[in-house]
């Protein structure tokens, strides 16, 4: 991806030093089926010890569940698991962003990169192969930040005896021109809580989002527990992946494969008791707590340069010199 800015907003700018406790997570597939169903069960799990959810696709959009969510839960993390590859970067990003304003600072993304061959021509595409899905999940990666990254903390001002709003000289371009896209920018949205949301790459995803996303952009690796199979060995695997030196740190562990349908909750609660209690999963969150917070990542610092600003970006880089 090329900018016409010589900075990009990276992981190793946001991500943590050293070791920390993952964010136990449980995943709920969006079939329309359960959309009735979907605020209750998700303050039961916020009520069980649920550190965040995750949303994936069935049927409804991952995004517009947890939007759902947001208002009806208090604490609890919300990753949407969405596609980065066939789709708008920018109104994917604006949508990410909303999402962090209307749950206070806890939105997250869970990036999938699709590779279903029938997806690309519902949006007038042709399918990618595996090598240029995989630089297109990089490319709206760091464009989604630099569009998060658009508007500084102290853009709006309110200014109403001045008739003023914000302040343009605040704001800033994205400028992207991309493999397969270009977005201008800035974002449509005012900065949201955290800035930079978390982005973090399932084990399941990593193949196909390639290892630039996993390894080197995105803020850390989700490890699935899949319960379909029982929860023996739940606790092994979680101290494991842990204990591993190399690779991205473990920030989530999800528990998948849950019976909506049966018995929503299932083993959850023990389950989350048990982690917690041999501390291989973070405490319960706080109200008022983000999702970096509790991911253990630092506040995200704005970048504003001056090259891109949203008075002066009609310029060309070299009136600034």
């Amino acid at each position: 991806m090329s900018t016409t800015t010589p900075q990009t907003v990276t992981r190793a700018e946001t991500a943590a030093p050293g070791p920390t406790r993952p964010v136990l997570a449980v995943d709920l597939v969006t079939d329309p089926a359960f959309v009735g169903r979907f605020a209750a069960l998700a303050r039961r799990l916020e009520e069980a010890g649920a550190g965040a959810l995750t949303l994936s696709d069935g049927g409804l959009h991952p995004i517009h569940v947890a939007a759902h969510l947001a208002p009806v839960t208090r604490a609890v993390g919300l990753l949407p698991r969405t596609d980065a590859v066939y789709v708008e970067p920018f109104h994917l990003a604006t949508q990410l962003m909303s999402l962090d304003h209307i749950s206070h600072g806890r939105a997250g993304w869970l990036v999938h990169a699709q590779t279903d061959p029938s997806v690309p021509a519902t949006v007038g595409r042709s399918p990618l192969d595996r090598a240029a899905t995989a630089r297109e999940a990089a490319d709206v990666l760091e464009t989604s930040r630099l569009i998060w990254d658009s508007w500084a903390p102290d853009a709006v001002v309110r200014d109403t005896a001045g008739g003023k709003y914000l302040d343009a000289s605040r704001l800033q371009y994205a400028d992207v021109e991309a493999e397969t896209f270009s977005v201008r920018g800035p974002a449509i949205t005012p900065r949201s809580p955290q800035g930079l949301l978390p982005v973090l790459v399932a084990d399941a995803d990593r193949a196909a989002a390639g290892e630039r996303v996993a390894s080197e952009l995105a803020d850390g690796r989700v490890l699935d527990l899949d319960l379909r199979s029982g929860a023996d060995g739940a606790l092994e695997a979680v101290a494991a992946a842990r204990e591993e030196a190399d690779g991205p740190v473990v920030r989530l562990v999800r528990v998948v494969g849950l019976d909506l349908g049966a018995d929503p909750l299932g083993p959850v609660p023990e389950l989350i008791d048990a982690l917690r209690e041999q501390g291989l999963i973070a405490p319960a969150p706080v109200v008022g707590t983000s999702l970096r917070e509790q991911l253990g990542l630092p506040p995200a610092p704005h970048h504003l340069d001056p090259v891109r600003r949203a008075d002066r970006a009609r310029l060309t880089r070299e009136d600034h010199s």
